[in-house]
């Protein structure tokens, strides 16, 4: 009976997910949860989990997509983890329906671990569950719950807080315990998402210090044991990780360079007080302020509101002589100077006169790929202590009017956090021929070029239209049966630089996605050349054109490349053989 109060929060948390993501869930083996692009490459990397192990491949690595070099995943962050847990779902439902289930699930179960950690620290349920509530639907967690849901499993940074208030503050049980889950726990998170593995080490040793300043004249006392547990976590990580970040890091088709720019994924200064659109309350007014700043939607994950952040400010002023809200208001703070980035953004315009302490960190190793607003996660996480520290103080020690006015407070600043509905969803249309027997025709393992080219989400949009990553989808419906010269995944470029999650430049490449935008381009003797040497050097033997924009000048252009008509299967035009031999001018 004790444990009851855990398992209705987390009902309660699981309900929740489930409306926010209804829009989904009518037709869950058809739409997603979120917008299309990352969705998909997220499907498909959680399938490929399964598939790889099953058949004997490195999960680390693929030549199923950007055939022949392939590429090494764990520069898209794959989440291998997640990807064993719901092989049996994505077996059983689909894998559209089995990334519905995780990314409600996963929101969720971040959600009650948050409740679980605060309630060590405040030892007030409906207080805890408030908090939980705050860091699991978080604006970090609604802005990512767009497409990045790898970034939503995030369930590991309450449990590591928890695990290092055990080893450094209360140090209750024998050292090895926590060392040993906190050791797991960071396998558990290397294997899901390394970057949120690195940030969370980062912050934790951002409060490690504050917290032995806070406490110097405990910490000769102390250190022993920390270091014993904290050497245990090290011993019991470093086996796998030497693994996993070896082939990383010296492994085939490893990408060195900035991955990803941090100068644009930073939180605009207005984004902590200006709603975005995925917010309830953020009248068009306030919200249209966002389609200025860099990044994108999925990045705009800094909203506190002004309610909360006076809210915030008054706890921190009235108990800053709790050493629990000293320490989480100093921590929180830095956090969200560093997640501003290298430069002050303001409306949209770099403001490069007025450089910020991230600065300092971009140009280390590991720091230089990690973006910035991110870091707004663990905000949150301390943002809801604060705010259960108050819940549990009004309800023990206020009455009258001060009680419903401070109900009041954490409601509307609850409120103003509130995600828009009806959530974002995504159809998912997967052509007959890619679930039936005609794909089999297909030699498989063999290589096939599919239309639209595959290439990272946004780069190829028709008017209403973003099939970035859905032949990626269509080939695991497949069951992997064949493998594409394309796909949405980070590798080197002829340089040795992060291509952005294109494939490697190359003419077919070009002139496909220019015809998927519209475009009607002249096959001349050197263009036909150039694709002819494409298609040889990628093997491709057969050519499949599915529904998309400008299909008709797609299905034109490869009809008078190959010099044959196409055959029409299950809403996909098909040519089996791709004769790279036609003469010019050929029809």
């Amino acid at each position: 009976m004790r444990r009851a109060p855990s398992f209705w929060a987390f009902l309660i948390y699981l309900l929740s997910a489930t409306i926010l993501f209804s829009s989904a869930w009518v037709d869950p083996t058809y739409r997603s949860a979120g917008s299309a692009g990352d969705s998909e490459l997220f499907m498909w990397m959680l399938g490929w989990v399964p598939y790889s192990i099953t058949h004997g491949l490195n999960p680390l690595f693929t030549d199923h997509l950007i055939y022949p070099s392939g590429a090494n995943l764990f520069w898209t962050l794959i989440p291998i983890l997640p990807g064993v847990v719901l092989a049996p779902f994505m077996a059983l439902l689909g894998p559209v329906a089995a990334y519905n289930l995780a990314i409600t699930v996963v929101l969720a179960g971040s959600a009650w671990c948050a409740y679980f950690a605060i309630n060590a620290f405040v030892k007030d349920r409906l207080a805890s569950f408030l908090g939980g509530w705050l860091y699991g639907f978080s604006p970090y967690m609604l802005a990512h719950a767009l497409g990045h849901i790898n970034l939503v499993i995030c369930m590991a940074p309450p449990l590591a807080m928890l695990l290092l208030a055990e080893l450094l503050v209360w140090q209750r049980r024998r050292a090895w315990v926590p060392g040993l889950l906190l050791g797991l726990l960071g396998i558990a998170q290397l294997l899901t998402t390394p970057e949120i593995l690195f940030t969370t080490g980062f912050v934790g040793g951002i409060g490690v210090v504050v917290l032995a300043l806070m406490t110097w004249g405990q910490v000769v006392r102390r250190v022993r044991h920390a270091a014993i547990g904290l050497s245990v976590a090290v011993l019991v990580f470093l086996p796998v990780a030497v693994v996993v970040l070896g082939f990383a890091f010296l492994g085939p088709d490893r990408v060195t360079g900035i991955v990803r720019e941090q100068n644009i994924y930073v939180t605009d200064l207005l984004n902590f007080v200006v709603p975005t659109d995925v917010m309830l309350v953020a009248p068009p007014s306030l919200a249209n302020l966002s389609h200025s700043w860099t990044g994108d939607g999925a990045e705009w994950n800094a909203y506190i509101g002004l309610p909360l952040l006076a809210l915030l400010g008054y706890v921190a002023f009235r108990w800053w002589s709790n050493a629990l809200i000293r320490w989480a208001a100093i921590v929180a703070a830095m956090v969200a100077l560093l997640s501003l980035g290298p430069y002050l953004h303001l409306a949209g315009r770099i403001h490069f006169h007025i450089p910020l302490p991230w600065r300092i960190l971009q140009p280390l190793p590991l720091f230089d790929n990690v973006l910035p607003a991110r870091l707004m996660l663990f905000f949150y996480l301390l943002a809801a202590i604060a705010v259960a520290f108050f819940v549990r103080e009004l309800r023990q020690s206020m009455t009258g009017w001060k009680a419903r006015a401070s109900w009041a407070w954490v409601a509307v600043s609850l409120v103003c956090l509130l995600p828009a509905l009806p959530w974002l969803s995504t159809p998912n249309p997967v052509p007959a021929f890619f679930t039936g027997s005609d794909v089999k025709r297909i030699p498989q393992g063999s290589v096939a070029l599919v239309a639209p080219f595959a290439t990272a989400p946004g780069f190829q949009l028709g008017p209403g239209q973003n099939l970035a990553t859905l032949p990626m989808l269509w080939q695991m419906e497949a069951g992997m049966w064949f493998r594409m010269p394309e796909g949405a995944l980070i590798v080197p470029d002829v340089n040795g630089l992060p291509s952005g999650g294109r494939p490697p430049q190359s003419t077919t490449q070009s002139t496909m996605i220019a015809i998927q935008q519209g475009a009607h381009p002249d096959l001349t003797a050197g263009l036909r050349n150039a694709i002819d040497a494409d298609l040889s050097r990628w093997k491709v033997q057969t050519v499949v054109v599915g529904p998309m924009y400008n299909q008709q000048a797609m299905v034109d252009f490869f009809t008078s490349l190959l010099g044959t008509q196409p055959q029409n299967l299950g809403g996909v035009l098909v040519w089996w053989q791709a004769n790279l031999s036609v003469p010019p001018g050929a029809q």
